[in-house]
């Protein structure tokens, strides 16, 4: 079966993801089920921030957080506080 944690890091949300994908063509649980574990996972998804980026190192993170948006892992919300929070903490050269 599949097991809750209290945090994911995107990574392990994106493998909790793949797993219950499979649990699902396994016919283990059913895609309602695979939903409300999706929003459980997504709601706990937690991202590290930076006190302070580099140029590159903002754009590498923006990068970083559209794949996530478009893997499904974070929410558009989310997506535009940590945006905003690496724009504010880029260094200017």
């Amino acid at each position: 079966m599949f097991e809750k944690k209290q945090s994911y890091t995107p990574t392990e949300a994106q493998r909790a993801y793949v797993q219950l994908d499979q649990l699902v063509a396994k016919k283990t649980i059913n895609p309602r089920q695979a939903s409300a574990y999706r929003r459980h996972i997504t709601s706990r998804v937690q991202v590290t921030l930076k006190p302070s980026y580099t140029a590159q190192a903002a754009r590498r993170a923006k990068a970083e957080i559209v794949k996530l948006t478009e893997a499904g892992t974070i929410t558009m919300k989310s997506a535009a506080a940590y945006r905003a929070h690496i724009t504010k903490r880029t260094l200017a050269a």
